[in-house]
């Protein structure tokens, strides 16, 4: 905690004077920075879109039904099941001042799928099935996929077009600290501790206050000091438990739900762990009280879960229910799973964000009851970063982790990184089950949206009967606020930066 705020005391000592001045500054206390500072396709994590969106517009957004709506793009129709017209937005600019036209689409589709640095990127993996893009006019442009995609407009919300000629004249590196996208602020400086921004002011949606800036501040202590002694506007993903310090202070919370979930996922693919067995995924989805969390730890603020799409999303599906509290039959199933005696796991799990460290922590007081000692072994953000990436592998038998919809609120993009699909090279998937393969691609490339949603039910249906995770309940951001901001919002990980302003 020292730290960080020693951080935020350090950010606001060299801010300029007129950075500092009454009302002219947003400022936003925010547990991580992205690795990859501001390059557009390498996160799509919090930690990384919240302060992109600022930086970038998406060229379509998901809304909360999990439709698509106008961004860089106003309009789209598919021409065939492997082609798609995209009308684009006019008079949007760049913050270096180059238009934004069909050929900033073209260019950026082209990167996705040629550029060896942006291949390589986790944005790029989740856009997957890019064949090219060409320009019909100025503000028309058609993309082609190698296979059928339905779902092309809700998946491209993760591209967030840069301008090609300064990536090319920058490079990445100096491109991520000084990115230039369309968005409400051109960026000053982008470190490990701050972002600094100016408003943009010849874009297309200009926003109300001048500047921003954005301060890594990882401990939840300090974010929630920071903004109750009055040094941030606002404090991001806090955890249920610092409500009442945050609104004691006179400050308020704004619930935002979201499309993930958190689960402990149980890698599976381990042939020697315990949880290879579904016998004993089922007792320990049976041993985990999660509404008495929910009511208790989690003050009623969220649902729980049974599958891996959260409420909203498409492919989620109301009659496939959450696991009960049945400890009696958790141990039967222990028992004969060979496990009577009693059990030891292991669990990695990261503990910065939200509730990440009391849904575990709750976990394992309940899996104690039923004869499961889990050990959890707390790892950095870049570590946890790694082991997903396949760079490293799992040393225990789960994960701390959510089952992610962000951004395009399908059950498919929950598929691509906990199916068989991240099988690629060296990288082995945490979940894998070949029979549920089949079903998985037809889902992938039908163009016929009723086949599909039975696919999609096939497939959520499996995810809970084989108990993949220990699904615990759908993730709500919980942002502290302070009086004197007002129309905030938070939808599908996209603040609304433009429309933030302070009460007079």
């Amino acid at each position: 905690m020292w730290r960080s705020l020693s951080l935020l005391i350090s950010a606001l000592t060299l801010a300029s004077p007129t950075a500092l001045a009454a009302g002219d500054t947003l400022r936003i206390a925010h547990y991580d920075m992205p690795a990859q500072f501001g390059m557009p396709y390498g996160t799509f994590g919090s930690n990384g879109a919240l302060p992109l969106h600022a930086v970038f517009d998406a060229l379509v957004y998901v809304d909360a039904r999990g439709g698509a709506a106008p961004g860089l793009a106003l309009s789209w129709e598919p021409i065939g099941q492997d082609r798609w017209v995209f009308k684009l937005r006019p008079g949007v600019r760049f913050h270096n001042g180059e238009a934004f036209t069909s050929a900033s689409i073209v260019a950026n589709v082209e990167a996705v799928i040629g550029d060896p640095v942006i291949m390589n990127q986790q944005v790029s993996r989740q856009i997957d099935g890019l064949a090219g893009a060409r320009a019909i006019d100025e503000l028309t442009v058609e993309i082609r996929t190698t296979r059928p995609d339905v779902i092309l407009p809700q998946r491209l919300a993760l591209l967030r077009p840069h301008e090609p000629k300064a990536w090319r004249d920058m490079g990445p590196e100096q491109f991520g600290r000084r990115p230039v996208g369309t968005g409400a602020y051109r960026i000053e400086d982008w470190s490990r501790e701050r972002i600094v921004g100016r408003a943009y002011a010849d874009g297309w949606r200009k926003p109300r206050i001048p500047s921003l800036e954005i301060l890594a501040l990882p401990e939840t202590a300090a974010r929630v000091q920071g903004l109750n002694s009055g040094q941030v506007d606002i404090a991001w993903l806090l955890p249920p438990d610092a409500k009442l310090a945050v609104e004691a202070a006179g400050n308020r919370v704004m619930a935002s739900p979201t499309n993930n979930t958190l689960n402990l996922m149980l890698v599976h693919t381990k042939s020697d762990s315990p949880v290879s067995d579904v016998r004993v995924r089922r007792a320990l989805n049976y041993a985990f009280d999660k509404e008495t969390f929910i009511r208790t730890m989690m003050r009623g603020t969220t649902v729980a879960s049974g599958q891996p799409a959260a409420p909203g999303m498409v492919g989620h599906f109301d009659d496939i229910k959450p696991y009960p509290y049945d400890p009696a039959l958790a141990k039967r199933l222990l028992t004969e799973a060979g496990h009577g005696n009693g059990l030891k796991l292991t669990a990695e799990i990261v503990t910065a964000i939200g509730e990440f460290k009391d849904t575990m922590e709750a976990m394992a007081n309940d899996f104690k009851k039923v004869g499961v000692d889990l050990e959890l072994r707390v790892v950095t953000i870049p570590d946890f970063v790694r082991r997903v990436l396949g760079v490293e592998r799992w040393a225990g038998d789960a994960f701390s982790m959510q089952y992610e919809g962000y951004p395009s609120s399908d059950l498919m993009r929950v598929m691509n990184t906990h199916s068989c699909l991240v099988r690629q090279g060296t990288r082995q998937p945490h979940t894998c089950f070949e029979e549920i393969m089949p079903t998985i691609n037809r889902a992938n490339a039908t163009f016929d949206r009723a086949e599909r949603e039975r696919l999609l039910r096939e497939i959520a249906r499996f995810y809970h009967d084989n108990a993949t995770a220990v699904f615990s309940h759908q993730l709500v951001q919980l942002d502290g606020l302070s009086p004197k901001v007002r129309n905030y919002a938070m939808e599908n990980r996209v603040v609304n930066y433009d429309r933030i302003e302070f009460a007079n």
